[in-house]
């Protein structure tokens, strides 16, 4: 008797338990994951009109025609390309697409500064619109301009001369 009041109690903890977490999750979860905004321009799309930095930004691309081909330039506040991805309809009529505006020596962006202010995505060879997003001056906790995260360090090769 005592071993299956002491098994209900038990169930009764668990249950207990996993319905706080389940809960405090919810009432933890961002405003950004809650509300995402998809800007869109034909084809493309971008998850959201503004970023804090250190925020990857998401794009996806779908249903591009086979005739669509040409390059995505993402531009810097500063009107520097920080990226250039080139899409054809006709080997891939879709794919996602994401990076974190970043510090770069290869690119000339030496601050977090140079990355605060309006984005644009533009597309050539095609007839869509610019997107645009914000990077604000807010930080999301954890980011350290320049560091590479660990599947960064992970991707990149190593070294085996020293």
């Amino acid at each position: 008797m005592q071993k299956k009041a002491i098994s209900i109690i038990a169930g009764i903890i668990a249950v207990a338990i996993i319905a706080a977490a389940t809960s405090f999750y919810i009432v933890q979860k961002p405003d950004d994951e809650i509300k995402t905004q998809w800007i869109v321009s034909g084809p493309f799309a971008i998850s959201k009109p503004q970023y804090k930095l250190g925020e990857n930004v998401f794009m996806t691309v779908n249903n591009l025609k086979p005739n669509e081909i040409g390059n995505i330039w993402i531009v810097t506040p500063q009107n520097k390309t920080f990226v250039m991805i080139p899409f054809n309809g006709t080997s891939k009529d879709h794919f996602n697409y994401y990076f974190k505006p970043d510090i770069s020596k290869g690119l000339g962006i030496s601050t977090t500064d140079e990355l605060v202010g309006k984005w644009q995505v533009i597309f050539d060879l095609v007839k869509y619109d610019p997107l645009s997003f914000e990077i604000t001056n807010q930080t999301i906790i954890g980011f350290i301009p320049g560091e590479e995260t660990q599947i960064e360090r992970l991707m990149n090769p190593i070294n085996k001369t020293g």
